[in-house]
């Protein structure tokens, strides 16, 4: 296709949840024959978006808008009293960008990074397609729907208006992942053995506290277990990363990094994961198809992490421990029940694929190309 006009204008971010779901979306139009410079990002100058954009082929706008900080800092006092200066920047440079770029769609994937240009898009009378793929929407995600063109959704039921089931979106190496033929390179680019059960642990890009202060509990549970059988691999997050590390026990692997970027050959290694309850993760672990043990946040917004891991959770597909039972050492137990059942670990993964298959069809490009022709 020409890439002299552009076809779609993608926007969210603030948080990777937001970022990754925007770039699949990218990559989806791609593949459907979009060129890289007819189709364009637009996020926050203050999220994650920057550093995960680096690199990528679109070309991309940051916005001067910020969420309101919930703290008492001096810092974060001013920026909330210059917020208002900044939402209106941001909703000027959005229409301009509008007016310059004339897409044909915008594609919003939520957060507060989305307004400006889902607003913009109204203005400028541009069909726009709001991307829910929470069980719970946003509520950026749930003001935008009222006015879109088309509505994307990963769960059924959704109460959004003119919701068409599409999936999530999910990044095109996770979609065309086979484990089976990855899992050999994987293991040795995470520097794992392939004959060891392998256990990874994930608390998200920033990490978990409540994960990490499980882990020498899960170190000395695994040591009791077969000699030289485990592995444990723990993302513990780039906030966390400078905090002392527990020391392994003789017979255990133990690798952790603040962050691993190379997700396609974690999900291919892992045997079993153990992690939050977010969207993009429910998404891409049943893209793949991999066992998962999930801890859901219980400080998420209305408790959608939660509704997320209950989903998978009611079609057999997943293993849900609560925050407020990982003291007494009930997601140790879970984790060394699995490591000993083979047979659960393969009926965990294959039902989790099975409720993947949605993401990796073709719907969700169907819709937007759809909308963009209204």
């Amino acid at each position: 296709m020409s890439s002299d006009a552009v076809f779609a204008v993608v926007t969210g971010g603030g948080t990777s949840g937001h970022v990754i779901p925007a770039l699949a979306i990218l990559e989806i139009l791609q593949d459907r024959g979009h060129a890289s410079e007819s189709l364009r990002y637009v996020g926050s100058r203050r999220g994650v978006e920057k550093v995960l954009m680096q690199g990528q082929q679109f070309e991309s706008e940051y916005l001067p808008i910020s969420g309101l900080q919930r703290g008492r800092s001096i810092k974060s006092l001013l920026r909330n009293f210059l917020l208002p200066q900044a939402i209106l920047r941001s909703y000027t440079q959005a229409y301009l960008l509008i007016r310059r770029w004339k897409p044909a769609v915008v594609i919003s994937v939520g957060g507060y990074a989305s307004s400006p240009m889902a607003f913009a898009a109204r203005l400028g009378r541009v069909s726009l397609v709001c991307v829910s793929y929470d069980r719970t929407p946003g509520l950026a995600t749930r003001r935008q729907a009222k006015h879109a063109t088309s509505v994307a959704v990963a769960f059924e039921g959704s109460r959004l208006p003119r919701a068409t089931m599409t999936g999530a979106p999910v990044r095109r190496e996770l979609r065309e992942l086979e484990v089976a033929n990855r899992r050999v390179s994987a293991r040795q680019a995470l520097d794992i053995p392939v004959d060891r059960i392998m256990v990874t642990v994930v608390g998200g890009s920033l990490g978990s506290a409540v994960l990490n202060e499980n882990i020498d509990q899960l170190l000395q549970a695994m040591s009791k277990m077969q000699v030289d059988s485990i592995a444990l691999y723990h993302v513990c997050g780039t906030r966390h990363f400078a905090e002392p590390a527990v020391k392994a026990p003789p017979g255990v692997i133990y690798r952790r990094v603040a962050y691993e970027s190379r997700m396609a050959d974690l999900l291919a290694a892992t045997d079993v994961m153990v992690c939050r309850a977010g969207a993009g993760t429910i998404a891409e672990i049943t893209t793949v198809g991999v066992t998962a043990i999930l801890v859901p946040w219980k400080d998420a917004a209305e408790n959608h992490q939660q509704a997320n891991a209950l989903w998978l959770e009611e079609r057999g597909g997943v293993l849900i421990v609560n925050e407020s039972d990982i003291a007494s050492g009930v997601l140790t137990d879970v984790v060394i029940s699995l490591l000993k059942n083979d047979s659960m670990r393969r009926n965990l993964a294959t039902i989790a694929r099975s409720c993947g298959n949605l993401h990796r069809g073709k719907t969700l490009g169907d819709l937007i190309e759809a909308a963009s022709q209204r």
